[in-house]
């Protein structure tokens, strides 16, 4: 009886010792993929923040191209008005020197007029009374009339002269004063606004500058979430995958019909963010909606939004393989589904960081990253 006691006793020992080793494993299984989720969440996060700021200084930079633009075109006009304004300041220097030589020749028949205006005064009409009748016979005394009239003509017509020089002079100088006064001004303005255009253009060129740091520490703080999202993914692959060895032998070309290959397995320039960076896997274009299939037997382990790659699926095929299918429009299987090689698990697209639509395949080994082509080709 008391052994009976102690047999029982001991099974339910270890029966509560199973539970919580099993409890403890989901947990930490659990634990994983939700610090996965989490993480693919904040890619997603960055990755949308980072092409918001890539697209604003793209923006800014189109603004700096035309204010560079406006710079040019108003250094243009203001080198026209300073041409202008050189031509209308030779004016001015010209009839101001016109209006000089006419004011000295006023000023010398002014004084010959006044001369003879005084001895008029002084003798009054006697003077051309004199004149006349000290001719010698009626011939010189027509004459002498002839040469009094001409006189007191050519004094009229000479005031009348002097007048509408005087006047025709003072007012191309008023018209040339307001033509300068108008460059100057035009000038002014066009100086001022080049000014504020070089001001915008400067405040703008230090703006791109904070974007792109801010677009390196974001490239930063993708590049760190790909890597934890990939260690994790590395941790839940150890955990879920302890099947035996892969025995799927050569696998399935995963896009049919569509054999070219846009990118191979390797480093690349990455086609956004223009950087060094390792191509994990085979770019396979194909157009929206074609069909992917599961390159081998396995179990689904991943079917979602899975950071960069878009709309991804990952399936299992035991001995610690895995294939990935990412940038799908649309995904056909759930995780925990098994699938046989050949089956429909997606359909083509160009979901997350995708330049058009493709299926990018991947082949892990234990988490590591191998060429797909001699799988497909058969080792």
């Amino acid at each position: 009886m008391a052994k009976k006691r102690r047999l029982l006793y001991l099974v339910i020992v270890w029966t509560l010792i199973l539970n919580v080793v099993v409890v403890y494993a989901d947990n930490g299984l659990n634990s994983l993929i939700k610090k996965k989720e989490s993480t693919n969440k904040g890619i997603k996060g960055v990755s949308k923040e980072l092409n918001e700021v890539k697209g604003e200084k793209k923006s800014v930079s189109a603004e700096i191209d035309e204010l560079d633009m406006k710079i040019d075109e108003e250094s243009s006009n203001l080198a026209d008005i300073e041409k202008q304004l050189a031509k209308v300041e030779n004016k001015i220097q010209n009839v101001q020197s016109d209006l000089n030589e006419a004011e000295k020749n006023i000023t010398k028949n002014n004084d010959t007029l006044n001369s003879r205006l005084r001895v008029m005064y002084k003798n009054g009409n006697a003077g051309y009374l004199e004149v006349l009748l000290s001719a010698a016979n009626i011939s010189d005394f027509l004459t002498r009339r002839d040469m009094v009239q001409a006189i007191a003509e050519h004094d009229v017509n000479l005031l009348k002269y002097m007048k509408e020089q005087r006047d025709i002079i003072e007012k191309d100088k008023k018209i040339l004063e307001i033509e300068r006064s108008t460059h100057e001004n035009t000038k002014r303005k066009i100086e001022g606004k080049k000014r504020d255009l070089e001001v915008a253009t400067r405040e703008k060129e230090i703006y791109m500058q904070n974007l792109t740091q801010d677009i390196e520490g974001l490239e930063k703080k993708y590049d760190s979430l790909v890597k934890q999202a990939r260690e994790l993914e590395t941790e839940i692959l150890r955990k879920q995958s302890n099947n035996g060895e892969y025995v799927g032998g050569k696998m399935l070309w995963p896009v049919p019909g569509h054999t070219r290959i846009s990118s191979y397995f390797g480093y690349r320039i990455h086609p956004i963010f223009k950087t060094k960076k390792l191509h994990t896997g085979l770019d396979i274009p194909a157009p929206t909606g074609s069909s992917v299939v599961a390159a081998a037997d396995g179990t689904v382990i991943s079917s979602g939004v899975l950071g960069g790659y878009g709309n991804a699926v990952l399936i299992d095929h035991g001995g610690g393989i895995v294939t990935l299918y990412g940038h799908n429009s649309s995904l056909l299987v759930k995780e925990g589904q098994k699938v046989k090689k050949g089956d429909q698990i997606s359909k083509a697209g160009s979901t997350g960081f995708s330049t058009g639509p493709h299926v990018h395949f991947e082949v892990r080994r234990n988490g590591k990253y191998e060429d797909p082509i001699p799988w497909v080709r058969g080792k």
